[in-house]
């Protein structure tokens, strides 16, 4: 029986956040701030939370803005972040995700795959607008 994204998504979590630490540790503007593992990726099982909660949704259903995105953005301005600093958080998180879709690809749907594809693109450039809002000082976006 195929599996759904969020599903593998949901039973992946922690070897993709796993990768996803592997990944930013590779990159020097985002290690040029010194914080504990556990600092770094303290946000990612909420906004993955909040990925398989969007991949679950039916599609008439408008998806919440994500309370955890702009948490984030606040506890990173605080660490020092700047913009493109998240950007590259944000980019190495969808390259994480499709990382363990790829890695279970035979254990998917394959008819729900790329519908799933665009569902996750549009849910982390959200996150990372409402992250990037609240970095800003903004106030998060209306629900």
């Amino acid at each position: 029986m195929a599996l759904s994204v969020a599903d593998i998504l949901e039973r992946e979590l922690q070897p993709t956040i796993q990768e996803w630490l592997r990944r930013v540790n590779l990159v020097p503007e985002l290690t040029d701030i010194a914080l504990s593992d556990a600092d770094r990726t303290c946000h990612l099982p909420q906004l993955y939370h909040d990925l398989i909660s969007r991949l679950r949704l039916a599609e008439d259903v408008e998806s919440p803005i994500s309370v955890a995105a702009a948490t984030h953005g606040k506890v990173r301005r605080a660490q020092g972040y700047s913009a493109s600093m998240l950007i590259q958080e944000s980019r190495v998180f969808q390259v994480a995700t499709f990382s363990t879709l790829h890695r279970h690809q035979s254990e998917l749907d394959p008819s729900q795959v790329l519908s799933n594809a665009m569902v996750i693109a549009d849910e982390v450039d959200a996150q990372l607008m409402e992250t990037v809002r609240s970095l800003m000082g903004a106030k998060p976006a209306a629900a």
